[in-house]
């Protein structure tokens, strides 16, 4: 004699959640919000200025973030690290992938000379 646990043993539990969630949730539209042309483009300066900002913000949480630009990728890379062991909790883009848009730009250009 087994004990039926309701939800769980179901033939398709993914399914059931889905169609759950599209009863429960109300239609998302999304929209775009116009930003001045002058609040679109910031300077070296102030991204740094609030990279500061977002690390003092961190050190709250016994956490240090870590921005920096991967210059191969030309890509921002954001690096959470436990401020007591210096250990990387969490970095995004992961490495891997940022070697994996590496090699990809890398076959992209053996492919291709020009950008149009």
């Amino acid at each position: 004699m087994g004990m039926e646990i309701p939800g769980i043993l179901k033939s398709n539990p993914v399914q059931d959640v889905l169609l759950k969630e599209a009863r429960v949730l109300p239609d998302r539209q999304t929209r775009q919000v116009d930003v001045p042309e002058e609040q679109q483009k910031l300077t070296r300066q102030e991204i740094e200025a609030q990279a500061k900002a977002l690390e003092k913000t961190f050190l709250a949480f016994n956490r240090r973030v870590e921005l920096s630009v991967n210059e191969s990728i030309n890509q921002v890379v954001i690096k959470v690290v436990d401020a007591e062991t210096d250990k990387v909790i969490k970095e995004i883009p992961a490495e891997e992938i940022q070697h994996l848009i590496a090699r990809i730009k890398e076959t992209i250009g053996l492919l291709v000379d020009e950008k149009i």
